[in-house]
């Protein structure tokens, strides 16, 4: 679904068939494919290479929303020994005086990060990102000095609300925001095994949709379709 004009109008003219609902301020735009969730209208305005470089970084936006929080748990409890010497000497010092294993950790911090994002999107506008800004800075010291989260990990919730915002639709950014904890979960349970298995088992989920006949997981549009539909 989309509010806007433009995405409408490029749509349309890419052969799509759009559905106007009497009473809604949105279009519903069909088949819809993962390659429309990454795109932003600015996109048109680029040059090609441009265009290419930022829809490349929606996508590793959406790999580290979906894996890094899993990452976290398995690689700090499963597999230190992939990390250098250094950096793990650096990860287990700043989890020291932290009372609960790193799921839980993990847990905490992105709950508190759900609800500052909820809050910015229900708070008016003219103090929404003020307050979740400060609210944000204010939780994650306290909760450091507290120790009851690492300061790495302070860094890596806003590494992935971050790569969350990137993705320009909203409706996908939601789904990102569920399937993380579908990895989280395999994480803690398998290690750096369940990551992996999670993430495949999500993109063969992708490849099994469909939109209207059109496979979700298409990435590149078919030119004589395409033609077809501008005829």
């Amino acid at each position: 679904m989309s509010e806007r004009p433009d995405r409408v109008a490029v749509n349309l003219a890419g052969g799509k068939v759009i559905l106007l609902t009497s009473g809604s301020p949105f279009a519903v735009i069909l088949p819809t494919v993962m390659k429309d969730f990454m795109a932003s209208m600015e996109d048109i305005y680029q040059t090609y290479w441009v265009g290419r470089f930022l829809q490349v970084l929606r996508y590793i936006g959406f790999f580290l929303s979906i894996t890094l929080p899993g990452l976290y748990v398995a690689l700090t409890s499963y597999n230190p020994e992939v990390f250098r010497a250094q950096l793990a000497i650096s990860i287990a010092g700043s989890r020291t005086g932290v009372p609960y294993p790193s799921f839980i950790e993990v847990l905490l911090m992105l709950f508190m990060m759900e609800l500052l994002t909820e809050a910015s999107i229900r708070l008016p506008k003219a103090i929404g990102p003020t307050a979740t800004t400060v609210g944000g800075l204010i939780l994650g010291q306290a909760a450091t000095e507290a120790d009851l989260v690492s300061n790495i990990m302070i860094i890596l919730v806003s590494a992935v609300a971050i790569s969350n915002f990137v993705v320009p639709i909203n409706s996908f950014s939601f789904a990102i925001r569920v399937l993380k904890y579908f990895v989280l979960v395999l994480a803690t349970l398998f290690g750096l095994l369940g990551v992996v298995v999670g993430f495949f088992m999500i993109i063969a989920y992708f490849v099994k949709l469909d939109s209207f006949g059109e496979p979700f997981f298409t990435l590149v549009q078919n030119k004589s379709k395409k033609n077809l539909g501008n005829g």
